[in-house]
């Protein structure tokens, strides 16, 4: 599964080892576009912030599960829970 151009705004981020413990909270709330989010690959998620386009790297991807309004992102160090935000294609 490859996802890529969605747009999510980061609702949890959790350390893999212990997955009920959150981390990186200044991610929280961040609206983000998911590049190259795929099973094997490094993605990335693209923000603005202060006016410039800036981007996360992501650990190596080992699982990805998406549903309708949210996607989970697992790689080898964290757990990235996002909801996805609808794209308008008329826009």
């Amino acid at each position: 599964m490859s996802i890529n151009h969605d747009v999510g705004i980061i609702e949890g981020v959790y350390d893999i080892a212990l997955p009920k413990v959150p981390t990186s909270l200044h991610r929280w709330g961040r609206v983000v576009w998911l590049q190259d989010i795929e099973i094997g690959s490094q993605g990335r998620f693209l923000y603005i912030q202060d006016g410039q386009c800036s981007s996360t790297h992501l650990s190596r991807i080992t699982n990805v599960i998406k549903a309708t309004e949210y996607v989970e992102i697992h790689t080898e160090n964290n757990i990235y829970k996002l909801r996805l935000l609808p794209v308008n294609p008329h826009s």
